[in-house]
């Protein structure tokens, strides 16, 4: 009965929307429910919408990478490109030619663009296989299914977006071509007064950022010509943020009222010289030597932290495909067993990573 009540709200309700509520429709959403309720209760337990389930899951990934990881938009987007789910495969231009004011000597010599192409593997990013017992989808008062894959799905999403930063900073050796690694002329320090050093596992004090970091790594990109307004990016450290916008400053506030409110719900913080400014958890982290390490690796105490900066169009992301996987009602383990797959990937779109630089915390003297 409360299966038939159900299922006639629901065909009620997409019906008032469509034609409005009435008498005539009630009826017919009651017989329409109970035709359908009586038709899935011959279904197995766990086959009704199934196969939609999945897809509701696989949507949900691909959206779920974008939320509170809005910076992963602010890329040029290479799923055209993508090759069979795997490979992405990217024209490089070979530049433009010369500029001659007043050319004398005729006839011109006549270029030949060489083009070359950069091609590279997505990731593929898998969680554990979880298993929730038959008894848990019955007996706990709360739905265990959701809790368990809520989790996974958001230590996926963390996952692919801490390597998508290691991408665009460092590429790693694949399909003919060499691993190449952000210039150190790309790594600018930190100026401000010394503060603890943050870094996982590092100790010490390190100079602290300040508003005056934003300006001299905007005249960088300048120098470079590599900056272009509007489209300029900044995704500090947690502890970046508070140096360089303590709460208690009126300048601070300023800078929050240049965002606008769909602009604040998409994570962007503040509009600062030209910089659209996020802030995230974790951005990266480099040691002694000045080399970027990879998330998760055991933290020392001369570490650094690094606030990433970059162009838009200097970086770029690929989703190669979502799946979600599920086996129910298995026999061996009385249980239903899920797991996702993502494949993802990311790189500087310049050989020369032009339009990206770090912000790295200095050493004290």
């Amino acid at each position: 009965m409360k299966s038939l009540i159900f299922n006639a709200l629901v065909i009620f309700a997409l019906g008032a929307l469509l034609m409005g509520p009435s008498l005539a429709l009630a009826g017919v959403s009651l017989a329409v429910g109970a035709v359908t309720g009586t038709a899935l209760s011959f279904m197995p337990k766990g086959m009704a919408f199934m196969a939609i389930q999945v897809e509701i899951w696989q949507n949900h990934i691909e959206e779920e990478l974008f939320k509170d990881n809005s910076f992963l938009r602010l890329s040029h987007s290479a799923d055209a490109n993508v090759i069979d789910s795997k490979i992405v495969h990217i024209p490089q231009s070979g530049g433009s030619g010369n500029v001659v004011k007043n050319r004398a000597v005729l006839p011109a010599a006549i270029r030949v663009r060489q083009d070359t192409d950069v091609i590279y593997l997505l990731d593929e990013y898998t969680t554990d296989p979880v298993r929730i017992p038959d008894a848990d989808t019955h007996e706990l008062s709360y739905d265990k299914r959701n809790s368990v894959l809520g989790e996974d799905m958001d230590k996926l999403k963390e996952v692919v977006a801490e390597e998508t930063i290691i991408n665009w900073l460092s590429s790693p050796a694949s399909l003919g071509y060499g691993a190449q690694v952000l210039p150190a002329s790309r790594i600018l320090e930190t100026t401000g007064p010394n503060v603890a050093a943050s870094a996982e596992g590092a100790t010490g004090q390190r100079k602290g950022a300040s508003r005056n970091d934003l300006q001299r790594m905007q005249t960088m990109f300048r120098t470079q010509k590599r900056w272009f307004n509007g489209k300029m990016n900044a995704l500090l450290t947690p502890e970046m943020e508070a140096q360089m916008f303590p709460v208690n400053d009126i300048i601070t506030a300023t800078y929050m009222q240049n965002v606008t409110e769909e602009e604040r719900r998409m994570g962007l913080i503040y509009k600062v010289h030209g910089w659209n400014i996020w802030s995230r958890s974790t951005v990266a982290r480099l040691n002694a030597a000045g080399d970027i390490l990879a998330p998760g690796s055991a933290g020392t105490t001369t570490d650094d932290e690094a606030s990433l900066f970059w162009y838009t169009e200097a970086v770029e992301f690929a989703m190669g495909g979502a799946r979600a996987f599920q086996d129910l009602s298995n026999p061996v383990y009385y249980s239903d067993i899920y797991s996702f797959l993502v494949r993802a990937g990311g790189r500087a779109r310049r050989a020369d990573y032009g339009g990206i630089a770090l912000l790295k915390q200095a050493k004290t003297v």
